[in-house]
């Protein structure tokens, strides 16, 4: 099998992103090494990809165009040497090969507030460039049941196959990042800073309920993105925004955190959860259907009500610290070999 993998976002994507394609193609080179894999990556990036790429038996093609959305959509489906192209959220409009999709998420169709009027027109070229696609992937079944909702022509197509912990963040070892936190003496909450994200709602929840100090401080782990929260005043030490940090530094930042907290507005994933788990951190969540599919044993509370935040992380640092809840999330051969099982029958169906 010849696949064409969609890697506009190797170099300059979000950092869950990056890392998520980054685990695809080193498990699927790993664990197939038969199949041929083919990189698309801008023109202006060529040579970093190939730096980052290196030693993977892989082949680099380039794109022109811009933005992403534009360029898988006119440009990833014109290979001829290629049985499968496996793009990211948009899907090429004409392609002999059998076009695999991988939509992370149509948050933007239920909830049109979180995004700004820019992102909303970009967006909505996923789910009508979807049509085009012969599978339509992505990372937990609550997320397929809301393609399913909001897209009904798309729901025969919709497979779940879920994602694992970025095989960086996985072997990263963990490194003090000089912070100055005390070990058990902060909480943390990860995640690119936008309204979903909900941080603003967090903050009130610690600060009006005296769950903070200089010496007990929320870390805010994460970098600026779409319709970004409101910053506080920086001489505030109850709250420190980090912006982004190394995976080690991410780790340990987990392992040393009295409480992770998550409180998103909605997610169709949740990459956070899975770190915290196998980091062993204890933790409160959103109660939202893609948590309650990853950890259905965590403690959950109302993400709009601060008093019910404040109560959640009242009550978990009123004893000694929770285990971490058990996650459930496949590994990366198993999320590989869902993928190559959904291309291969369309491959078989299209022969």
């Amino acid at each position: 099998m010849r696949v064409l993998f969609d890697g506009y976002w190797l170099v300059d994507g979000p950092p869950s992103g990056r890392r998520v394609v980054d685990s695809f193609l080193r498990t699927w080179s790993a664990g197939w090494p038969d199949d041929e894999l083919v990189v698309a990556v801008p023109r202006r990036e060529r040579d970093q990809v190939a730096a980052l790429l290196s030693g993977l038996p892989v082949e680099l093609r380039t794109v022109r165009r811009s933005p992403h959305g534009v360029a898988a959509m006119t440009e990833m489906g014109s290979l001829d040497d290629v049985d499968v192209v496996l793009a990211q959220n948009y899907t090429p409009l004409r392609s002999r090969a059998v076009r695999a999709t991988f939509i992370h998420d149509l948050m933007f169709e239920e909830h049109p507030e979180f995004f700004t009027r820019s992102e909303r027109m970009y967006f909505a070229g996923m789910p009508w460039s979807a049509r085009f696609a012969d599978v339509v992937l992505t990372s937990t079944r609550a997320e397929a049941d809301r393609i399913a909702r909001t897209r009904p022509r798309l729901a025969g197509k919709v497979r779940p196959v879920g994602l694992s912990v970025p095989e960086s963040f996985a072997a990263a070892v963990s490194a003090d990042p000089d912070l100055g936190l005390t070990p058990g003496r902060f909480l943390l909450c990860v995640g690119r800073l936008n309204a979903r994200k909900n941080v603003n709602r967090l903050i009130d929840a610690l600060r009006d309920h005296d769950l903070v100090n200089d010496d007990f401080p929320l870390v805010v782990v994460g970098e600026p993105d779409g319709l970004a929260i409101a910053r506080i005043d920086p001489a505030d030490r109850r709250f420190r925004f980090v912006g982004g940090v190394s995976d080690g530094s991410l780790r340990w930042l987990y392992e040393q955190s009295r409480l992770f907290v998550f409180p998103s507005l909605d997610e169709g994933f949740g990459l956070p959860v899975v770190e915290a788990a196998i980091c062993g951190a204890p933790m409160v969540l959103s109660d939202i259907p893609a948590f309650r599919e990853l950890a259905p044993d965590a403690v959950f509370f109302d993400p709009y009500d601060t008093t019910a935040i404040a109560a959640a992380v009242r009550a978990e640092l009123a004893g000694p610290p929770s285990a971490s809840p058990e996650v459930h999330v496949p590994s990366w051969p198993e999320v590989v070999g869902r993928i190559r099982s959904a291309v291969a029958e369309q491959i078989a169906t299209a022969g």
